[in-house]
């Protein structure tokens, strides 16, 4: 009889653990939770937390919140964030920042402040809010220009900006000649 119970109790506490989807480990402890949890980290010591998927490095002295979305996508909000890590990208922000990492993609995307993402081969991108940023070792891309930016101003002032330096160069006493 009590190896029938302490079986059943066994079998309900590994199934339990295997339905976890969020994990947080700090100090060689792993504590587990259930899926759709909100974590906060405090910046006391360094962690390690798994959501969906997702991996994200908090190293001491910064303090995040994360969460899942409504869309399944991991978001993670913070003040003054430094030195997260979050796949194989390096995050940081001064003042607050929230932003949302897709499980399937990795993509970011920043929905508060402004937030720098240096990725694995060490290119620092910074992406502001309403901007998405997905990038490899090799190379990085942020896409979609902040709505307060018209894009034809921004190629008219392109263009305007070379040809002012066209003329400079033309000009210039110290440029090379032919």
């Amino acid at each position: 009889m009590k190896k029938s119970i302490a079986l059943v109790f066994g079998a309900l506490f590994l199934f339990s653990a295997a339905q976890a989807a969020v994990t947080v480990t700090r100090d060689g402890k792993t504590a587990k939770y259930e899926n759709g949890s909100t974590v906060t980290v405090t910046g006391q010591s360094a962690a390690v937390v798994n959501y969906n998927g997702v991996k994200i490095s908090v190293p001491a002295g910064s303090a995040v919140t994360i969460t899942e979305n409504a869309d399944g996508s991991v978001r993670i909000t913070g003040t003054n964030v430094a030195g997260v890590k979050v796949g194989s990208n390096t995050v940081s922000a001064s003042g607050p920042v929230s932003f949302s990492v897709s499980p399937k993609t990795n993509a970011i995307t920043v929905n508060r402040g402004t937030l720098v993402v240096q990725n694995a081969s060490g290119r620092t991108t910074t992406v502001a809010a309403g901007s998405s940023y997905s990038g490899a070792a090799a190379e990085a891309t942020a896409s979609s220009v902040p709505a307060f930016v018209n894009e034809a101003v921004l190629g008219e002032n392109t263009v305007s900006q070379q040809a002012t330096q066209d003329v400079e160069e033309t000009l210039s006493p110290s440029s090379p000649r032919n």
